[in-house]
Formats: C-alpha cells, sequence, structure tokens
C-alpha cells in the first residue's frame, strides 16, 4: 500500500513537469492570441496546483510532521522561493505592466528545474521503478540521455549561457542541447558568438556527456570510491560496454576513462600551443584548445569560431592533431585497447627481448581497421578528384590534398570542415552522405552504420557469392543473429533517414539534396550541413532533434528499450512459401 500511494505522488510530479514543459512550448509561441494567452495561464495554475497538492499529500502523510519538514527543508525553500516569484509574475502579467526581458521565461526554468529535481528525488525512492529500469540496461541508456537532454536544455534556457542576456528560446535550447549529447554537432546558433563562456563551458561539458554517456560516468564514480556494483549494474554496463565478461568490465571502464582524458588532454597541449595566434588571452586560449579537443575526440563537431576550422585549412598542426582526435575516437575504446596491448607486447618481445606472449588483433580490431583505412582513402581521393578543380581550386596542390584528408576524417561523424560544404557538386555530396551514413565504430563515440556492419554484411554477400555454408571473416564464422543484426541496424537507419527526409520535404523548402544530406547528417551524428540547419522551421528542427537521438542511442537501443515482453510461447507454426529474390 506504501508503495502504491508513493506511486501516486510521483504520478502528481510527473503531471506537473508535463504540463511544466507545454507552457514552455506555449511561450514560444509569437505572436500570441488571447486564447493561447490565457491557455498559458491556465496551464501555469495547474501546474502550481498539482505541485502544492503533491505536498500537501506527502506531508499529510508523513507519520512524524517534524522529521518531514527537517527532510524537506531545501526542497521546502526552493518551492516557496519559487511561489514567490511566480506570484510576482502573475501579479505583473494581470496589470499589465511591463516586464524585464527574459523575466517570465527564467521563472519558468526555476519551476521545472524545481519539478526535475522532484522527480529525481521521487524516482530515488521508487526502488521497483528502478529496478525495472535498471534490468533493462536499453531502457537505462536511452533514459540516461534523454534526462541529460532535458537538464542541457533548461540549462541553456538560462539567461547566463548567452550574451543577450535572455538564454535561447526552448526549441533552440533543446536542438542544442540534442546536438551537443548526441555528439552531432549540428547549430542553429553560432556558437562563437552568440554564447557567453559559461554558455561555451556548458555545451563542452554536455558533450563530453554525451561522448562517454551518463551512465559509464556514474558507475566509474563507483568504481573509483570503490563502492560495490550491484548485478544490475554489471548487466548495464555489460550493455553498454560490450563486453561479456562481468570480470573485465571494472577494468574495461577504468580503460576507456583513462583513454579518453588522456588523448583529449594530449591534443589541448598540442592545440594550446597551435591556436595562440588566434586567441585573444591566456584563458581564451585554454578554452579554444580543450573545447576543441573534446569535441573532436567526441566526434561532435562544435567549434568556437563561426567558420568551423575553414581558416586552418592550410594550417598543417591543427589539421593533423584534430584529424587524429577524430580517428581514435571513432575506432572505439576496444579497438584502441586491442592496438594498444598489441603493440605494447611485440615491443617487449622484439625490443626489450622479454618472454611474453604476443597479443594480436583480434577479428573485430583488424575489421574496423580495415574499413576505416578504406573509407578514409577513398573519401580522400574522391573528394578530391571531384573538387580540387571546384571548391579548392585557389589552393596549392598541397593544401588541396590536405583539405581532402580533412573532409575524408570529419566525414566519419565528426562535422567539422575546412572546405565550405555549401555550393559543393551534386556527386561530392552523395559520396559524403555514402561515407556519413556508413559512419565509425561500434562502442565508439561516431554514429552511422557503424563499420563494423558493413564488415558483416560484406562477408555475408562475399560468402553468399561463393556459396560458403557460413559467413566467415578472416577465416572466423560469423553467427546468423550478428548478420541478422547487422542488416536490422541498415534497415532502421535506412527507414529513419527516408523518414527524416521526406518530413523535411513536408516542412521545409529546399532541394532534395539538402532534405537527404540534413538527415543522414542528423542520423549518423555528423553535424554538416549545407546551410540548411539555421533556416529550418520549428517542426524541421524537432524532426532532425529526433534523428540526432535515434542516431546516437542506437537504432538496436531503441528496438530493445521498447516495450513488449518476449514471445514464451514454443507454438511452431508451418513453414511459408514467398517469392523472394
Amino acid at each position: 500500500m506504501r508503495q502504491r500511494r508513493g506511486l501516486q505522488s510521483t504520478h502528481l510530479i510527473f503531471a506537473a513537469l508535463f504540463f511544466g514543459v507545454i507552457s514552455l512550448f506555449l511561450e514560444q509561441i509569437s505572436p500570441q492570441p488571447r486564447w493561447l494567452f490565457l491557455l498559458v495561464q491556465v496551464v501555469d495554475f495547474l501546474v502550481i496546483g498539482l505541485t502544492l497538492i503533491e505536498v500537501g499529500v506527502d506531508f499529510a502523510r508523513a507519520p512524524v510532521k517534524r522529521n518531514y519538514l527537517r527532510f524537506n527543508l531545501p526542497s521546502l525553500v526552493f518551492l516557496l522561493i519559487f511561489l514567490s516569484l511566480f506570484a510576482y509574475n502573475k501579479a505583473l502579467v494581470f496589470q499589465a505592466i511591463p516586464q524585464p526581458a527574459g523575466a517570465y521565461q527564467s521563472v519558468l526554468i526555476i519551476r521545472n528545474a524545481f519539478l526535475l529535481l522532484k522527480v529525481f528525488s521521487r524516482l530515488r525512492r521508487l526502488s521497483e521503478f528502478v529496478t525495472a529500469v535498471v534490468t533493462h540496461p536499453a531502457q537505462t541508456v536511452a533514459l540516461s540521455f534523454l534526462l541529460v537532454i532535458v537538464v542541457g536544455t533548461l540549462v541553456l534556457m538560462m539567461p547566463f549561457t548567452t550574451l543577450d542576456g535572455e538564454g535561447l528560446p526552448m526549441v533552440d535550447a533543446l536542438f542544442t542541447a540534442t546536438s551537443a549529447v548526441c555528439v552531432t554537432g549540428l547549430i542553429v546558433v553560432d556558437t562563437a558568438t552568440a554564447y557567453t563562456v559559461w554558455g561555451q563551458i556548458v555545451i563542452m561539458l554536455l558533450i563530453q556527456i554525451g561522448g562517454l554517456g551518463i551512465m559509464v560516468l556514474s558507475l566509474f564514480a563507483l568504481v573509483l570510491v570503490r563502492q560495490s556494483v550491484t548485478v544490475q549494474s554489471h548487466l548495464l554496463l555489460s550493455y553498454m560496454l560490450n563486453e561479456s565478461r562481468i570480470t573485465e568490465l571494472a577494468g574495461s571502464l577504468k580503460r576507456i576513462i583513462l583513454i579518453t582524458f588522456a588523448a583529449e588532454a594530449t591534443g589541448a597541449v598540442l592545440l594550446f600551443m597551435l591556436f595562440k595566434p588566434v586567441a585573444s588571452g591566456l584563458g581564451h586560449r585554454v578554452l579554444l584548445a580543450v573545447f576543441h579537443a573534446v569535441s573532436a575526440f567526441c566526434n561532435a563537431g562544435f567549434a568556437l569560431f563561426t567558420t568551423s576550422l575553414e581558416q586552418f585549412h592550410d594550417n598543417l598542426g591543427i589539421n593533423l592533431v584534430v584529424g587524429a582526435l577524430i580517428i581514435a575516437g571513432g575506432l572505439s575504446f576496444g579497438v584502441l585497447t586491442n592496438v594498444f596491448q598489441s603493440v605494447r607486447s611485440r615491443f617487449s618481445v622484439r625490443v626489450l627481448r622479454r618472454r611474453e606472449r604476443v597479443v594480436r588483433l583480434n577479428v573485430n580490431s583488424r575489421a574496423v581497421l580495415i574499413v576505416t583505412a578504406v573509407l578514409l582513402v577513398g573519401a580522400l581521393f574522391g573528394f578530391y578528384a571531384l573538387e580540387h578543380g571546384r571548391a579548392m581550386a585557389q589552393h596549392p596542390v598541397g593544401t588541396q590534398y590536405l583539405a581532402a584528408f580533412f573532409q575524408s576524417v570529419t566525414l566519419r561523424t565528426a562535422g567539422f570542415n575546412t572546405v565550405p560544404i555549401g555550393g559543393l557538386a551534386t556527386a561530392t555530396y552523395v559520396l559524403m552522405i555514402v561515407v556519413m551514413f556508413i559512419g565509425g565504430a561500434s562502442g565508439s563515440t561516431a554514429g552511422g552504420l557503424k563499420v563494423n556492419n558493413v564488415a558483416v554484411i560484406a562477408a555475408f554477400l562475399s560468402s553468399t557469392r561463393k556459396k560458403r555454408a557460413q559467413t566467415l571473416v578472416f577465416n572466423h564464422a560469423i553467427s546468423d543473429r550478428q548478420v541478422t543484426t547487422a542488416f536490422s541496424v541498415l534497415l532502421f537507419g535506412l527507414l529513419s533517414v527516408f523518414g527524416g527526409t521526406f518530413l523535411l520535404a513536408v516542412t521545409e523548402n529546399a532541394t532534395l539534396t539538402e532534405y537527404l544530406f540534413e538527415s543522414v547528417s542528423a542520423f549518423a551524428t555528423v553535424g554538416l550541413s549545407t546551410g540548411l540547419t539555421p533556416q529550418l522551421s520549428v517542426m524541421g528542427r524537432l524532426v532532425v532533434t529526433v534523428l540526432m537521438f535515434i542516431g546516437r542511442v542506437g537504432p538496436l537501443t531503441l528496438l530493445a528499450a521498447s516495450p513488449g515482453r518476449p514471445d514464451a510461447r514454443r507454438t511452431r507454426y508451418p513453414s511459408a512459401g514467398i517469392a523472394v529474390g
């Protein structure tokens, strides 16, 4: 009975948060007709009513009233402050007194932050709900990304994040937070000129959290302070890291964090020296170095320059450092670890003459490295052949190859560019769409179909052509389930891209190439744009936002997180003959 009462109380908070978010959306509509103004006021008072009812119900059910007041004092003080601001704001509204810019929006943000904290605190007491979610890792992963996006949206709407002191509008904040957490890089507001330093730091933190995953960071904190990790947490970690051996999970987790921060720190030190000519001071130089190192390794593509990295198209150092960070981030932590162990063992045996077992590259690492190399080389020469006489015609041959190399690297879900993307040849866009859709490796910070799946699909087609009974990769058999999974991801990706393209064609006014390019860039979390992104309508931005979320969380995770129970029936049905092929 107590559990049921807790659930009912929590439902009130969820309902209040739901209507609070609706009021934020309604407030963005301008001009606002009279009926909509009245609707906003009704929703606002409904949120207040639900919140006060929840507090009143909890207080009435508390066995010891004094203890309730003592344990919930911070929350009650927060509520009192909000109620005071709300009353003051409504007094100004109904007396038709002009309000300071962003005042009402700030009140709404404070209210929703309060409701969000109430939801978090309530979830901690819902052991049944938490257990149900944690024992389904896919749901936990999807929910963690969603919650970080919500928090990031609320923060980016705060006045201190933008130079105009008003914060971002709701839709723009949602789009930017999703782009950062999903490490995409598509922007509707110029990152270099619209935000304060604090706003840029917020975006960088969202990129870092999105690149690693909030659950990975949380579980690493538990491991770091030597707290026991539950069986459910082991299950979640195994799902996220694609590691089947439970005993290796803690080591894998530590290696991921170590690799990430070591790579970003090294890149930041090198970029700190390379950005000296364009930095306005020591603090700005540090921000440029750290921000771009994090953005590059996480394959995010956010830049603190209005034209991305176009002004550095002939800077060998910046191109190589950023390119190396992008490649490393897109290979996956498992492949980086396997390569490091292989190189270290060979060095110990051949140079130090130690009697150690040579660690060889596993099948997954070899497949990822080979497909990645083929993509990089193919995109490099393809981009050069198509654009050396057009977009890069004014550059020397060496600079053209450097620019072509950087584009081949950044197409694999990074989002930076040293050549203007608008105005390229249609054939170039087709090449870019193919490379973007393939993306990086599974388990990395990159998105897309993933090179692992491409390797499996290619191996299946090759084995089918050769009439083999099994799908072979480097003389190792691939299970039918893995083949089915690879084709499922391909089908889901194609459906997502074409669905997004269709919706953009309905809501926007551009060309088919721009719609398709935008959809692939969002789904593959690339972040490149032909220039359509800032011109998107509200509906268009919401479509791209959903595509970015789907691409980052992953098709399989979303399918696994969807409600439904496995069919436990053992009924076998008769076979049917369908003409295929």
